[in-house]
């Protein structure tokens, strides 16, 4: 894996630039490895990149409000690595929670917010979490 980068030591400049939206838009590249959680409000899945390998934990949570179908979506982004991928694919999505839980809370991460009624925002986080979801 690529290393060495001020924002971290993981990835290439391909697959977790230092720029939050030529991250994102690196993410639609990845390739999905294994789907821990498949629901149609809670996604968790492994990816990685095709150019270096660097793992990646990728976790999409929505809430429903049965409104108007703009229901806000949150997604989180960070690279893990391989032996971090392996042991949550292991766990599975009985185990999904402790996983997450256990990365470490200082790694940066990608975070992006699609709220009800509002623009979507794209920010660097530190660590990563289960969003509320249905």
């Amino acid at each position: 894996m690529a290393t060495g980068h001020a924002h971290g030591d993981h990835g290439c400049e391909a697959c977790w630039p230092a720029d939050a939206e030529a991250a994102w838009e690196a993410r639609q590249g990845h390739e999905y490895e294994h789907d821990i959680v498949d629901d149609s409000h809670f996604i968790v899945r492994t990816m990685a990149c095709k150019a270096c390998g660097q793992r990646f934990l990728s976790v999409m949570t929505e809430t429903i409000d049965w409104d108007d179908g703009d229901d806000p979506q949150h997604w989180i982004l960070i690279p893990v690595t391989e032996a971090e991928a392996a042991a949550i694919v292991a766990a599975g999505a009985r185990g999904v929670a402790a996983s997450v839980d256990g990365l470490d809370r200082e790694r940066r991460s990608l975070v992006r917010n699609a709220p009800k009624g509002a623009p979507k925002t794209l920010r660097w986080s530190s660590g990563i979490w289960i969003a509320r979801h249905d």
